[in-house]
């Protein structure tokens, strides 16, 4: 068995330092200590697992992009070995997941309820997209909002013309359906087109108003229409799972997957809730549009799915069969 090595900082307040075996297993993500899932998912998954196993089968965390700065490459840090699990969105290698990240339209899942429990329970239908990693992780946040820097959003004609940052290609759909300009960037770099105006807003959760510290930069939220949905992923090297015997395979299982996920899913919206709350007592400003304003919005994306699962079907990926099995 793996003799693997917990030195994840700030594990339940206390910070572990030392110098790891080569045989550790490795979490990276990109975010920092701070962050909500460093604290709610990955401190506790290596604390569980190391309990587990007695200590025989630990984990280290590297937070804050320590084995390799941005989120952009997080998946490609995974496949090559250089962690052993990573915290990533399956977005920003949209090949990749073509098929999985359809889920990002609005509409694809009935009024965009319950996405992480619905994927999971039919998790097999895209299970050729995760073929090169062992997936432990997939989950959605709360369906994204239009956080502005000074246009305030109260109908759609008011993004004509203006540039909003997108995390993956689906999501730049649904902001150009709208009528405005879809740049693509990772969260970490967003505080600062923000400020300096080389995007207008961005289309994303409001979790990041605290967690990236976007609050700081944004004047208005705009809320009501059926926005993209975002998805997140942990997932492990296929060699390093394999490396474990079938006794740590089993447990480790237990630990993530569906339950694991639904947890992600709550963690993140919680997190999306109180952020907006504080970010409003502090004096930004809510919109919430009208059922007339926010139909105009929905009526602008409503085609997007369709017609993506027909590019899709074209490819010979069966995304009319996942797009199904979404709806029950």
């Amino acid at each position: 068995m793996k003799i693997l090595k917990v030195l994840a900082a700030g594990l339940l307040g206390i910070a572990f330092a030392g110098t790891a075996s080569a045989d550790e297993l490795k979490l990276a993500h990109f975010s920092s200590t701070k962050y909500h899932l460093h604290n709610e998912m990955f401190l506790p998954l290596a604390e569980k697992i190391a309990a587990a196993t007695g200590g025989d089968t630990t984990i280290r965390v590297y937070p804050a992009g320590e084995l390799g700065a941005g989120p952009v490459k997080q998946y490609d840090r995974v496949l090559d070995g250089v962690a052993d699990i990573v915290y990533a969105l399956p977005g920003y290698t949209a090949s990749q997941f073509k098929k999985t990240l359809l889920v990002e339209l609005p509409g694809v899942v009935p009024g965009n309820k319950d996405i992480t429990r619905k994927m999971w329970n039919n998790i097999d239908v895209i299970g050729d997209e995760f073929r090169r990693t062992k997936l432990l992780g997939l989950w959605s946040a709360e369906p994204a909002k239009l956080l502005m820097a000074e246009k305030k959003i109260e109908k759609l004609s008011d993004l004509a013309g203006l540039k909003i940052r997108v995390p993956s290609k689906n999501t730049g759909r649904v902001i150009e359906a709208w009528g405005a300009t879809a740049v693509s960037m990772p969260i970490t770099q967003v505080y600062q087109a923000l400020d300096t105006g080389v995007v207008d807003g961005v289309l994303v959760d409001t979790s990041v108003l605290t967690s990236f510290k976007l609050g700081e930069v944004v004047k208005y939220v705009t809320t009501g229409m059926d926005g993209s949905n975002s998805l997140f992923m942990l997932v492990m090297n296929r060699d390093s799972w394999e490396g474990l015997d079938d006794e740590t395979q089993a447990k480790l299982g237990n630990m993530t997957g569906a339950e694991m996920s639904q947890g992600g899913h709550i963690t993140m919206s919680t997190s999306g809730v109180k952020a907006l709350e504080k970010w409003v007592a502090a004096g930004g400003e809510l919109i919430e549009l009208s059922s007339e304003r926010a139909a105009e919005f929905d009526a602008a994306s409503s085609k997007l799915a369709t017609a993506l699962i027909a590019e899709l079907e074209a490819d010979g990926i069966k995304a009319q069969e996942w797009a199904d099995a979404l709806k029950n």
